[in-house]
């Protein structure tokens, strides 16, 4: 390659690494939006099933999930599972993908 191509090359790297960089971030910021939903979500649940007082607690200690609230915790618990492993296996794979490009294509100068 000609000095000239060279040069163009590094540049569409480089570019190409800081639009990979800006989408990471934008993502990065949707998720954490999704997450904070999710987490007000989850609140507005516990605050409908829960029953304020002692008389709740004294009734039974280890049977308060076999009562008519059940569903609700079990799909709080569904879903937070879900989530939990979507986001851990999302962020593995965009560790492992800007891992193997960025030893593909060197480091750029910024």
């Amino acid at each position: 390659m000609t000095g000239k191509t060279e040069t163009r090359v590094r540049e569409i790297r480089c570019r190409t690494q800081q639009y990979r960089k800006r989408y990471e971030a934008w993502l990065f910021s949707c998720l954490t939006l999704c997450s904070l939903f999710l987490l007000a979500g989850i609140g507005v649940l516990f605050r409908s099933v829960q029953t304020p007082g002692i008389v709740s607690i004294a009734e039974g200690y280890g049977a308060v999930l076999l009562r008519d609230g059940a569903g609700a915790y079990v799909v709080i618990g569904i879903a937070a599972f879900v989530v939990g492993a979507s986001v851990t296996v999302l962020c593995i794979r965009l560790k492992n993908r800007s891992k193997n490009r960025t030893d593909r294509t060197g480091q750029c100068e910024d």
